[in-house]
């Protein structure tokens, strides 16, 4: 018998393909605000709404062996005003909080909480290497992912193995930050940001999504876990491979103050950033499929 998988955040694009790739396996379920949306991308799910009672919902919980949140505005949608700023906190904190809530209260437990977090937690600092066990960021990102994991850790009162998955950029040709890189390129304007010299932690979007399968499974597997390419580039080395892939050139560079004039605060994501390594992944065995950047890159391009 198929154990079941309750995923809140499952009509975002991680949420898709996460929910497609589990399905042969397991019995999927959805938590979502919008029953019939969710219903026409993935018809083969079962969807519940956030507005049921308390009741249904902690029955709900108590019918799921593993919960899994990947709720959360993106972070990548234009500036960050102060009402930005609140809903990319709220986002995130109160759905797990909400979660974390009802786990407490399930006469039967999940297995597992699994939480996506970021590889924002460790900041933005280009001469920082981090590992699982480095400190936290002073800083926006950094302060939003130490709530957002603190709102998960409710379940340890209650033996529930919980996991928070700090996730670096996705790469993804259907959304995030790719397509958006790739679109100068196509003009033949291809550019990278800043000084260039600042890292861009990356993973393939199969392996975020084989690694979300492999947490779960691996029950010695508990806490944070990067999820991060092992190969480790700079945002130069990153646009001059896409260009490459491409066959386009890679030639402007973007600078700073415009990337502030722009984009505000949000361009810190671009032109600063911090080399993340996946330590406590490679230590439990698993394998990256992708982990050759110009591989990734003509995997997703086709090319």
């Amino acid at each position: 018998m198929s154990r079941n998988i309750l995923i809140a955040g499952i009509s975002g694009l991680i949420g898709n393909k996460l929910a497609r790739y589990l399905l042969p396996e397991y019995k999927v379920r959805g938590l979502v605000r919008n029953i019939k949306s969710a219903k026409s991308k993935l018809p083969e799910v079962d969807f519940y709404s956030w507005k049921e009672d308390e009741k249904f919902l902690v029955n709900l919980i108590e019918d799921s062996d593993i919960v899994i949140n990947l709720s959360g505005r993106s972070i990548a949608k234009g500036r960050w005003t102060e009402k930005v700023k609140r809903e990319i906190y709220s986002s995130r904190i109160e759905t797990t909080k909400r979660l974390a809530e009802l786990i407490s209260k399930a006469s039967k437990k999940p297995e597992c909480f699994v939480v996506a977090s970021a590889v924002g937690f460790y900041g933005l600092d280009i001469n920082k290497i981090s590992d699982e066990n480095s400190p936290p960021s002073d800083d926006f990102l950094g302060r939003v992912c130490v709530d957002w994991e603190k709102a998960s850790s409710l379940v340890d009162e209650f033996n529930v193995r919980r996991i928070n998955v700090r996730i670096s950029t996705v790469l993804s040709k259907d959304g995030g930050a790719l397509p958006l890189m790739a679109l100068p390129f196509n003009f033949f304007a291809g550019n990278y940001f800043g000084s260039g010299n600042q890292f861009f932690p990356w993973i393939h979007e199969k392996d975020l999504i084989r690694l979300f399968k492999f947490v779960i499974e691996n029950k010695s597997i508990t806490g944070p876990i990067n999820a991060v390419s092992p190969q480790v580039v700079t945002m130069k080395e990153f646009c001059k491979t896409l260009g490459k892939v491409l066959k386009r050139p890679c030639w402007i560079r973007i600078p700073e103050w415009l990337m502030k004039l722009i984009f505000g605060e949000m361009a810190d994501l671009l032109i600063k950033g911090g080399r993340v390594i996946p330590k406590k992944a490679i230590e439990a065995g698993f394998k990256f499929e992708f982990d050759d950047l110009e591989l990734a890159l003509r995997d997703l391009l086709n090319k």
